[in-house]
């Protein structure tokens, strides 16, 4: 369990909380860390029926769902996410909810629009106009140099964080990591499956690394980073040294003492790197009062226009692949270089069929 300093202890206790994704594999551990620091209410918003039955079930040993902490909503309903902050009127928000898997939204980035770029924007607005005292948005080491929808989106979450910190009294943050072992969907529990199965291991490549960070230490520094939240900057966790996928496979063999399974290396899919980055080239990083936090200044970014041109493009049904391309441009903060006849022509010159 995480050891936490007082300015954590000093935050929750006491407080109403309200965390968003709150039965994935972060949004839970926060909640369970809330109630280990002592928070006076912690409310759990999810789109998942059964992820927050889930939820209730590990934390209280039922799941009737009877109790009102226990919320269904999408974030990407503003009205309703307005409402649910004016009755719950909570002292702080922890943003979990997001699509993050990358392969899925290389094919869907619409979905990585909707949710993580303007779910964000619907939480962060409709948590200031209840007068939130701080929010903590969820972030990813995908946003460092993006190279997917994924990435891009995430990146994109980050400055819309930013951009409303400017107007608002509320404190606000992002908080950027990389994998954590045991997540929903993540490498390890595939993994297992497999080998007890007596499946074929994929591995992308042999060279191929990530960052890993346990769930409960990834809760515990995003609470503690919660702390030093005030205008919209992202913080990035200490996440250690990369690892080769290769090796975890090898390891957790060695230590459930089985067989190698054969591997098969099935070659970098579309937007994947063969090493993730925690900092992005175009970013300048800064200590902080924690030994394993660091501050980044993500730079000034014309958010407005890249938030018009996507949503234009989603609400008119643009074929993925146009919204894709759109995600890399304003990510890249083009949006009045060559974006200006992207949105002006996006709509008319589109292959056929690419608008419903």
């Amino acid at each position: 369990m995480h050891v936490y300093g007082s300015a954590a202890k000093a935050l929750i206790q006491g407080r109403t909380i309200l965390v968003t994704g709150a039965g994935g594999s972060i949004g839970s551990e926060i909640v369970r860390q809330m109630n280990t620091l002592e928070a006076g209410k912690v409310f759990c918003v999810d789109n998942d029926e059964f992820a927050l039955y889930n939820l209730q079930m590990d934390l209280e040993g039922m799941a009737l769902l009877d109790d009102d902490v226990y919320r269904l909503a999408d974030i990407r309903d503003e009205q309703l996410m307005r409402r649910i902050m004016q009755e719950v009127r909570p002292d702080v928000v922890f943003h979990a909810a997001a699509h993050k898997h990358l392969p899925l939204l290389e094919r869907a980035p619409e979905a990585a629009v909707k949710t993580n770029v303007f779910g964000t924007q619907s939480v962060v607005r409709a948590a200031m106009a209840a007068g939130v005292d701080r929010i903590v948005n969820i972030s990813t080491d995908k946003a460092a140099n993006p190279t997917s929808a994924l990435g891009w989106s995430k990146r994109l979450a980050e400055h819309v964080a930013g951009k409303y910190a400017e107007t608002s009294a509320t404190k606000v943050a992002s908080v950027r990591f990389g994998n954590v072992l045991g997540s929903r969907g993540s490498f390890l529990p595939t993994l297992m499956t497999q080998i007890q199965t007596g499946q074929t291991i994929r591995i992308t490549d042999p060279g191929v690394a990530r960052y890993f960070m346990t769930i409960p230490e990834a809760a515990g520094l995003v609470i503690e980073a919660a702390c030093l939240a005030s205008g919209g900057e992202t913080y990035v966790l200490d996440m250690g040294a990369p690892v080769r996928i290769e090796s975890l496979l090898r390891r957790y063999v060695e230590l459930v003492n089985c067989p190698m399974p054969e591997v098969e290396y099935t070659g970098l899919r579309p937007g994947e790197k063969m090493s993730e980055e925690l900092f992005d080239l175009r970013e300048t990083h800064y200590a902080t009062p924690h030994p394993r936090i660091s501050k980044v200044d993500v730079g000034a970014y014309p958010i407005d226009g890249a938030l018009a041109l996507l949503r234009e493009l989603v609400e008119h049904g643009a074929h993925p692949a146009l919204v894709r391309e759109a995600l890399e441009f304003t990510t890249a903060g083009k949006v009045n270089d060559g974006l200006d006849s992207l949105s002006s022509g996006a709509l008319s010159t589109a292959p056929s069929g690419s608008l419903n």
